[in-house]
């Protein structure tokens, strides 16, 4: 196979948030790169795309909370138009068929469960601020919490059905996966890196606030812009040399010489790899301890976003399977827009349903809570994160039992000439755009210190 020959300062692997940041950061402090990406476009875990009834829609990740200050940097930069995620209205509980609504976060349930789930994220809140976020496994107790999984402690600390099912719904939505799929210790961390549990689950002042009006993806395509001419798209990276002074990066059609490497990827699909030289064998047994979260997102467009006429928000916490949770993504002036999340075992289910199921029993859904008008939406479309071969799966890899105290000090660590971003290696909102964009930019600043 030919190959084309370059040389640059740095190849980044990888066109999403992190490899973005990265490459912006070496292009203002005037040094040569190269950026590669395996799939046709840039953005990585975020994909925009338009339906044919000409809506914008967020098919990976979409919101961005008052707390994540980088991102918004760069919305001001660029005067990126936001909106604010619809938060008014009535919410809709349903537990065991039974519909009651709510306003807030946390849903409206009798006053036992109600105290029951309030006491566990306020316990849960005061021991995730005892982990530091620069090294978890330096927590006090972090052999003790990265021993057993996230359910463990659930179910030994909220003891109601209610209670202890809205904290599971909650826990899905905030990593895309089942509390027993995680360590305690790791799902400290990350609600501590972005300020705690409530601020992960909230709408209005959390995570979930505001969105793109021309959909995430924009933003990045703004950042890149000034240096899409060092982006080569559908070139997956399929083997890394190391020598003394730098690394060779070959992919299919390309093979560059370069001082540096950065490699802007979850952790798991860095297996796809193949390095010459080995890496440390704490950084290839952490590749196996982090699995992607399996995540779906559904989307039904209607003329008109009719369930506020009936004063609802288009929130939705429910205990019916697989669709635990809705929001409303309607633009300014724009069609009606309601989101169903499937996460974590249930996405993995519904995945292997038909196209024509999924739509069926979406809409279905929908016409539980809001009636008939919900089974004639002028589109649906819906995209699962599991089938992206170069994602392996959404929102971001988690830490498996133990890997964090055994596994964790080498997360960041260069590996000779080899740098390291993605969300996953962020201090703060890991797992998140913002997250993203800071371990791009300390990835660039490892490099360039050197």
């Amino acid at each position: 196979m030919s190959r084309t020959l370059h040389h640059t300062d740095c190849v980044i692997v990888g066109a999403g948030y992190a490899g973005i940041a990265a490459a912006s950061r070496l292009h203002a402090a005037g040094k040569s790169f190269l950026l590669l990406e395996a799939r046709n476009r840039i953005g990585g875990r975020v994909h925009t795309q338009q339906l044919a009834d000409g809506t914008l829609v967020d098919l990976g990740a979409q919101w961005i909370g008052p707390a994540q200050h980088l991102i918004w940097e760069w919305t001001r930069k660029h005067q990126v138009a936001t909106f604010d995620c619809y938060d008014s209205g009535k919410n809709i509980l349903c537990y065991k068929n039974r519909i009651r609504t709510y306003k807030g976060t946390i849903p409206k349930m009798d006053p036992i469960s109600l105290i029951d789930l309030g006491l566990g994220i306020n316990r849960l809140n005061k021991l995730c601020r005892q982990v530091p976020l620069e090294a978890p496994w330096t927590a006090a107790k972090a052999e003790e919490w990265d021993s057993i999984t996230l359910d463990t402690w659930i179910n030994k600390n909220v003891k109601t059905y209610k209670a202890r099912k809205s904290m599971h719904i909650g826990i899905e939505t905030v990593f895309a996966c089942q509390a027993a799929e995680i360590s305690l210790l790791h799902a400290l961390f990350y609600c501590h890196s972005g300020g705690n549990l409530d601020a992960l689950l909230a709408v209005t002042g959390g995570a979930q606030q505001t969105l793109f009006v021309k959909g995430a993806q924009h933003l990045l395509e703004l950042e890149a812009a000034t240096f899409s001419d060092k982006i080569y798209l559908e070139q997956p990276v399929r083997s890394i040399r190391q020598h003394a002074d730098g690394v060779t990066v070959l992919s299919d059609r390309m093979e560059i010489s370069a001082r540096k490497v950065i490699l802007a990827l979850p952790p798991a699909l860095c297996q796809k790899i193949h390095f010459e030289q080995p890496l440390p064998y704490r950084k290839t047994q952490l590749f196996q301890r982090m699995p992607m979260g399996a995540a779906m997102k559904c989307y039904a467009i209607y003329n008109q976003p009719f369930w506020r006429e009936q004063g609802y928000s288009g929130q939705i916490v429910s205990d019916r399977t697989p669709l635990h949770v809705s929001f409303d993504c309607t633009k300014p002036d724009g069609k009606g827009a309601l989101l169903f999340f499937v996460e974590g075992k249930y996405a993995r289910d519904f995945i292997e349903e038909s196209p024509e199921n999924r739509r069926r029993k979406v809409l279905s859904e929908l016409a539980f809570f809001y009636g008939k008008k919900a089974l004639e939406p002028v589109d649906y479309t819906d995209k699962c994160w599991i089938e992206e071969e170069y994602s392996g799966g959404c929102y971001a890899g988690n830490f498996t039992p133990g890997s964090w105290t055994q596994f964790g000090p080498v997360l960041r660590t260069p590996a000779g000439h080899i740098h390291w971003a993605g969300t996953e290696t962020a201090l703060k909102w890991c797992g998140y755009m913002d997250g993203a964009i800071e371990s791009g930019q300390r990835a660039a600043d490892e490099v360039l210190e050197q």
